[in-house]
């Protein structure tokens, strides 16, 4: 019985999570720390009403949590690193909502 009641609240969470992927992006702990990070003055991303123009566009860009998390750490390309600013957890966060949310 409680080994169910386990299961269900890990399903029920992911399928939180996942809705509010979907749906509210901006619910996201990743949202919070692009919004921290100024990230929207650089780069596009509609989920976060950003509309800079100096970094790729994150919508049309769609790229891969490895490369987020790449270029957040260590910078590149004109980008700042953030490895001093956020912990590896906070960047991996950054880089989860931005893949969830980046070209819907």
């Amino acid at each position: 019985m409680k080994r169910t009641r386990t299961m269900l609240a890990a399903t029920a969470g992911a399928a939180l999570a996942l809705s509010l992927a979907g749906s509210a992006g901006a619910a996201l702990p990743g949202a919070a720390l692009f919004t921290k990070a100024s990230c929207g003055a650089c780069h596009t991303l509609k989920a976060a009403k950003a509309k800079g123009a100096v970094g790729p566009n994150l919508d049309k860009a769609k790229p891969s949590s490895a490369l987020l998390i790449k270029q957040i750490t260590n910078g590149g390309g004109g980008m700042p690193p953030f490895k001093a600013s956020f912990t590896a957890a906070q960047i991996k966060q950054i880089a989860a909502y931005v893949v969830s949310v980046a070209g819907k």
